[in-house]
C-alpha cells in the first residue's frame, strides 16, 4: 500500500470527524459552475512556465474572485444616460404640475391663525 492510502485509512476517522459538514453534504456543483471561469483564468491570467506556477496563479485568482470584500472594491460600470430630446422636454413641461404659490399659502395660514386668536379672545370675553 502507498503511504498516502495508508494515511487516509489510518487517519480517516479523524479527518471525517473534524469536517464541519457531513460527507454527503459536499458536492461538485460549485466546481462545475465555475468551469468557465477556471478555463478563462487559466488561459488569460496564469504563468505558463510550469504546472506548479499555473496552479498557484489559478488558485490565487479563484481566491480573489471568491472574496466578497475584494470583489466589491472593483469599479462598477456606470449606467449610460442619454440626452433628452426637445419633444420629450416639451411633454415633461406640459405634464409638470404648476408651481405652488407660496404667498397664497402664507396668507391662508395667517388667516387661520387670526381666526383662532379671535376665538380665544371671544372665549376670554365670555368668561
Amino acid at each position: 500500500m502507498s503511504v498516502s492510502v495508508n494515511k487516509i485509512l489510518f487517519h480517516g476517522k479523524d479527518i471525517i470527524d473534524s469536517c464541519i459538514l457531513p460527507t454527503g453534504q459536499l458536492s461538485e456543483e460549485a466546481q462545475v459552475a465555475r468551469n468557465k471561469h477556471n478555463r478563462k483564468f487559466r488561459e488569460l491570467f496564469t504563468r505558463k512556465t510550469s504546472g506548479i506556477d499555473t496552479k498557484k496563479d489559478l488558485i490565487n485568482r479563484l481566491l480573489l474572485t471568491s472574496d466578497p470584500f475584494i470583489e466589491n472594491l472593483s469599479a462598477r460600470p456606470k449606467p449610460k444616460r442619454g440626452k433628452i430630446s426637445n419633444e420629450v422636454r416639451e411633454l415633461l413641461e406640459i405634464r409638470a404640475p404648476s408651481p405652488i404659490d407660496q404667498e397664497a399659502i402664507l396668507s391662508e395660514s395667517s388667516d387661520t391663525e387670526e381666526s383662532e386668536s379671535d376665538r380665544e379672545e371671544s372665549d376670554l370675553d365670555t368668561e
